[in-house]
C-alpha cells in the first residue's frame, strides 16, 4: 500500500499542467477512491505510466497503457478520458466522443471530459451544439472549460456571454495562454493575443501557438510569414507524430494557398 500511495504522490506532484488546485486534488480523491473499492496495484502504475507517456506525446503506449486501466478498472472515469486524449491527438474523434461519452456516464461532474467534448465539437465547428449541452450558463470550476466556452460563445457573437466566462477565468496560467491568445484574437485585438502568445516561453515549438500565430499573420496580410510558422508547426508535430495537429496545419495551409492564388 505504501508503494501505491509513493507512486501517486510522486504522479500528483509530476502534472503539472493540471489547471487548478482542486482539479489535482480531485483526481487523488478518484483514484483513491478506485483503489479502495478493487485490487488495482497494476492499474495505477499502468495510469502514472499512461500519463507521463501522454505528457512526452508517446501516443501508442499511452493509449496501450490507458486500454490497460479500463481492462482492469471499467468503472474508472479518468482511464477512459485518458483514451479520449489520447484519440484526439491522433485525429480519431469518433473513438474520442465514444470515449468521453463513457467517462462523464460514470462521472458526469468530470469537467476535463466535458472540456475535450467541447475540443472536439469545437474543431468541428459545432460550437452552438456545445454550449447546448448545459443546462445553465454558468461558469465551471475548470479555468481551461471556461475560456473554451468564451471562446464559442464569440464565435457565436454571443458576446455578453462570451465577456462573463472571459472575466470569470485566471488569464494569467501560463499553460492556458494558448486559449486566452485565441479569445483575443477572437476579439480583434491581435497585439494582445501577439503579447500573450510571446509570454509563454515555449510557443515558438507548440503547434497550437504557432497556427495561432499564423492566423494573426493573415489577418495583418503577411501571408508568406504565416505559411512559414504553419509549415513549422507541421514539422514539430511530426517528431513525436501527432495527427491532430498535423490534419490542423495541413487545413490552415490550404488556406493560406488559396488565399495566395487570389
Amino acid at each position: 500500500m505504501k508503494i501505491i500511495l509513493a507512486i501517486l504522490l510522486i504522479f500528483l506532484f509530476s502534472c503539472t499542467n493540471e489547471i487548478q488546485e482542486e482539479v489535482s486534488v480531485q483526481i487523488e480523491q478518484d483514484v483513491n477512491s478506485s483503489i479502495e473499492n478493487i485490487d488495482s496495484t497494476d492499474s495505477v502504475i499502468h495510469y502514472v505510466r499512461a500519463h507521463r507517456s501522454l505528457e512526452v506525446k508517446n501516443l501508442s503506449f499511452a493509449e496501450s497503457r490507458f486500454r490497460k486501466v479500463v481492462e482492469i478498472e471499467p468503472n474508472f472515469a479518468r482511464g477512459w478520458l485518458g483514451l479520449a486524449e489520447v484519440s484526439i491527438l491522433k485525429n480519431n474523434f469518433q473513438n474520442a466522443s465514444k470515449y468521453l461519452d463513457e467517462a462523464l456516464f460514470l462521472k458526469p461532474d468530470l469537467y476535463e471530459a466535458v472540456y475535450f467534448k467541447g475540443v472536439l465539437m469545437d474543431f468541428n465547428g459545432e460550437c452552438d451544439e456545445f454550449i447546448s449541452l448545459f443546462e445553465k450558463i454558468e461558469t465551471t470550476p475548470l479555468n481551461r472549460l471556461n475560456l473554451l466556452i468564451s471562446n464559442c460563445f464569440l464565435k457565436l457573437q454571443r458576446i455578453d456571454d462570451a465577456k462573463l466566462f472571459f472575466e470569470s477565468s485566471n488569464i494569467s496560467i501560463i499553460d492556458d495562454f494558448d486559449l486566452v491568445a485565441e479569445n483575443y484574437f477572437l476579439q480583434g485585438k491581435l497585439n494582445d493575443a501577439k503579447n500573450i502568445i510571446s509570454k509563454n516561453p515555449l510557443s515558438y515549438k507548440d503547434p497550437k501557438y504557432l497556427f495561432l500565430n499564423s492566423k494573426i499573420l493573415i489577418e495583418e496580410g503577411e501571408i508568406e510569414e504565416a505559411e512559414k510558422k504553419i509549415l513549422e508547426g507541421i514539422e514539430i508535430s511530426k517528431e513525436p507524430k501527432i495527427p491532430f495537429y498535423i490534419n490542423q496545419g495541413q487545413n490552415l495551409l490550404n488556406s493560406v494557398k488559396n488565399l495566395s492564388k487570389d
